[in-house]
């Protein structure tokens, strides 16, 4: 093909053959492929390829503003283009007019006075803003520059275009400005809102430096990074909301999730992991009610279900075989003590001295009758099980009762969990995709489990390092326990250090809100999803994260799958939005579920 166009080309004459002048035209070029199709100019708006325009300038400009004014405009959710020009202008030039203007001012307040009459309190109010605009301007604090404001918005239809516009226009007079179409103008308006940067209207304004400033959107409602997850679409600007959690911007990938049950939580969590995973990003789910089983088997990844009548593929009892440095036979009793504090302890209780005492005696002695020490040597040989430690503590015949106790759990009614070892510890369960199912266990089981699973994870990413995200769903059975609070704040705290991210999934927004661990998991987390609230809980929340009113109000009437997400300083309304492909894996709705999860109904899809 080339070979042919090169011959046409000389054959024509070459650059500068005669026949130059009527090969060009039939050459394409850049402006080709980008100009529409027609452009039709009328009254007060442009109709380019199917979408009608319509620009407006800022005539009247609001007295007083604050930084960021615009940004009322710019998340409005209306379709815009905004164009801001300013130009310099000489400051010696804007001092004399001044000046003369201060004279003319000066002049008409003499007369009034002469004849006894009443200053106007317009006349005043100019001669005190010229006066101190001037003594700017000599002083260097100000500068003076030319700007002119102009708004592109765009619609489908005639009648669309006139509420937008009716719209933005109330929206500027609430802020005491005010905009007006370009009438007959509007092609050298709409060439204004190019990123040319030329403008072509004309409307400007003379503005100081602090007032041209304002006008700067230096912030918005907008919060999305060049790469990273797509977590869902501004509500009030249909901008994507796209964020990294494991960004050097965060301080660290920990997340909380607090909403009501039926507000989406758990399908905005499924959504994520779907996502993270094509990030290279880890997931592994602690799941009390088995929703995540049919999306780990979409993305490949593994379910490993907990239930009382098979014995647990962790245990607990396992040292890591390599790449955590200091004594990790000490980390692992400590480790142990927590698990054991759950299974022993009274509820709401610790135990005590005597009773840590009697079983970090017992732990270091399981592990030497295996031939297990502080050498790292002897690290790779069989860790001792649960049914050890229970033998121990019977041949001891301590006084607490910790040896019945424990009973329960290897030989008795909870006895099949972890009477045997199943591999676990950092050799355990593993892969790109993990979910524990604990929805067999019994109610009393579930927060060990979480335990159990928590640490193992932990442990996992400190020999092997890599993005990856931990999920506990429905913490607030682990924070009601105060060994389950003190370790989950603690991994909260010190996630990152190991490439480790933790989100917490809860509708008991009181009871962990009111829990300084709870607090704690809460402090340590970068990003907070907060979904609909229940109206006797939205007063914690409220006073937790300063909610305004309308944040308030929003919580409370949001649809599902909305909710206000605070990250990096910012808060915005998120929806979430999922493909079909994604809504039918993450859907729980019961009428889905039962006609094969088809496409999602009129609320989208959430």
């Amino acid at each position: 093909m080339r070979s042919r166009v090169r011959a046409l080309w000389y054959r024509a004459g070459g650059p500068g053959g005669a026949a130059a002048p009527r090969f060009a035209p039939g050459e394409r070029t850049a402006a080709d492929l980008v100009a529409p199709s027609a452009v039709e100019e009328r009254r007060d708006q442009v109709h380019i390829d199917g979408e009608l325009s319509r620009v407006l300038a800022l005539h009247d400009y609001p007295r007083h503003v604050s930084p960021d004014w615009l940004g009322r405009v710019i998340d409005s959710g209306e379709p815009l283009d905004l164009s801001l020009h300013l130009e310099p202008l000489d400051s010696g030039e804007a001092i004399s007019a001044l000046t003369q203007r201060l004279v003319a001012l000066q002049s008409s307040r003499l007369w009034d006075a002469r004849g006894g009459r009443i200053a106007p309190a317009g006349r005043e109010v100019a001669y005190e803003d010229a006066e101190r605009l001037r003594d700017a301007l000599e002083r260097g604090d100000e500068r003076v520059f030319s700007g002119g404001l102009y708004l592109r918005l765009r619609a489908r239809s005639p009648e669309e275009l006139d509420r937008a516009t009716e719209r933005v226009r109330g929206t500027f007079s609430g802020m005491m400005a005010g905009a007006r179409a370009a009438l007959y103008e509007m092609w050298p308006a709409l060439l204004s809102c190019l990123p040319a940067g030329q403008d072509h209207l004309g409307r400007r304004r003379n503005l100081d430096t602090s007032s041209a400033a304002t006008m700067i959107p230096f912030s918005s409602s907008q919060l999305a990074v060049e790469r990273g997850l797509l977590y869902g679409e501004n509500v009030h600007n249909s901008s994507l909301v796209i964020l990294d959690p494991f960004s050097a911007e965060h301080e660290n990938a920990n997340k909380v999730v607090f909403a009501k049950s039926g507000a989406g939580k758990s399908f905005a969590c499924k959504v994520e992991a779907l996502r993270a995973l094509l990030l290279g990003i880890e997931y592994v789910v602690i799941d009390p009610e088995g929703e995540y089983g049919r999306l780990a088997e979409a993305a490949g990844g593994r379910v490993v279900r907990l239930t009382g009548s098979e014995p647990c593929p962790i245990n607990p009892f396992e040292l890591p075989r390599a790449g955590v440095g200091g004594d990790v036979l000490a980390s692992r009793v400590l480790a142990l003590h927590g698990l054991l504090g759950l299974m022993l302890a009274e509820p709401g209780q610790s135990l005590g001295r005597a009773e840590r005492g009697v079983l970090d005696e017992a732990l270091y002695e399981c592990y030497r009758r295996c031939g297990i020490t502080t050498d790292p040597a002897t690290h790779g040989r069989p860790a001792p099980l649960m049914r050890d430690l229970l033998r121990v503590l019977r041949e001891r015949e301590e006084p607490h009762g910790l040896a019945s106790r424990l009973s329960r759990y290897v030989e008795g009614s909870l006895g099949r969990l972890f009477s045997e070892g199943g591999g676990g510890g950092p050799g355990g369960p593993g892969g790109p995709f993990v979910v524990f199912d604990s929805s067999g266990l019994e109610e009393e089981l579930r927060p060990l489990a979480t335990y159990l699973v928590a640490d193992h994870v932990w442990e996992r990413s400190g020999h092997d390092p890599r993005p990856r995200m931990l999920l506990v769903d429905e913490a607030w059975s682990l924070m009601r326990r105060p060994e389950g609070a003190r370790f989950l704040s603690e991994l909260a705290r010190r996630a990152r250090k190991r490439w480790l991210g933790l989100t917490t999934v809860t509708q008991d927004v009181g009871d962990f809100l009111h829990s300084p661990e709870g607090r704690t998991v809460l402090g340590q987390s970068s990003l907070q999803l907060l979904m609909r609230q229940d109206a006797s809980a939205v007063a914690a929340v409220e006073e937790t994260f300063g909610l305004s009113s309308a944040e308030r109000a929003f919580l409370l009437a949001a649809r599902r799958g909305e909710g206000l997400l605070l990250a990096r300083g910012n808060r915005v309304a998120l929806r979430i939005e999922a493909s079909p492909y994604e809504y039918e894996l993450c859907t729980t709705d019961p009428a889905d579920l039962a006609r094969g999860a088809g496409a999602p109904g009129e609320e989208g899809n959430r």
